[in-house]
């Protein structure tokens, strides 16, 4: 059995505490058996599984296509803003620059993206005709994966997404 001086301490605020059944020799839980976590109460745990859940189907949409969330990231915000400077994007993607410059090197090598400079430093990124027509693609099936999660909900949408906003900042 499991003990703890803090047991009740937990108990207090809403957790159970888990007990292990011993079999004679055999001190093995049963697949039945289920450990008690307080991290299921967690809001971060919860949003970590949450989100593990939700990228892990992504990452299988995205698998045909050889490209990774951050390179459809990418093609998703250049997409939606031609000739937008490559710092702009690594800022709004959080993506540092040393990061940045081969992922666009990877998109300009399979002629989805082209780069033309702005001034002596920046350069402005825009899709190519080959990159507009895969991120149309691939944007239908991102939006279907994020649609089969947002089924599940049954709150305020809106308000969830409000708060998760507050909570990132």
């Amino acid at each position: 059995m499991l003990h703890s001086s803090s047991g009740a301490a937990w108990q207090e605020i809403g957790f159970k505490m888990a007990t292990k059944r011993t079999n004679g020799e055999d001190d093995t839980v049963t697949t039945a058996d289920r450990l008690a976590s307080p991290l299921d109460e967690l809001l971060g745990y919860r949003l970590r599984r949450a989100s593990m859940a939700m990228i892990g189907d992504l990452v299988a949409t995205l698998r045909p296509f050889g490209l990774s969330v951050g390179e459809v990231s990418l093609l998703i915000l250049v997409g939606a803003n031609p000739g937008c400077r490559q710092s702009d994007v690594g800022r709004a993607l959080e993506i540092k620059r040393a990061n940045l410059t081969p992922l666009v090197g990877r998109l300009k090598t399979r002629g989805l993206v082209i780069d033309a400079p702005i001034d002596g430093r920046s350069l402005s990124l825009t899709l190519t005709d080959a990159g507009r027509a895969l991120r149309d693609d691939i944007l239908d099936r991102v939006i279907a994966s994020d649609r089969k999660y947002r089924k599940r909900l049954t709150l305020d949408e809106r308000a969830l997404l409000a708060a998760l906003e507050t909570l990132a900042r």
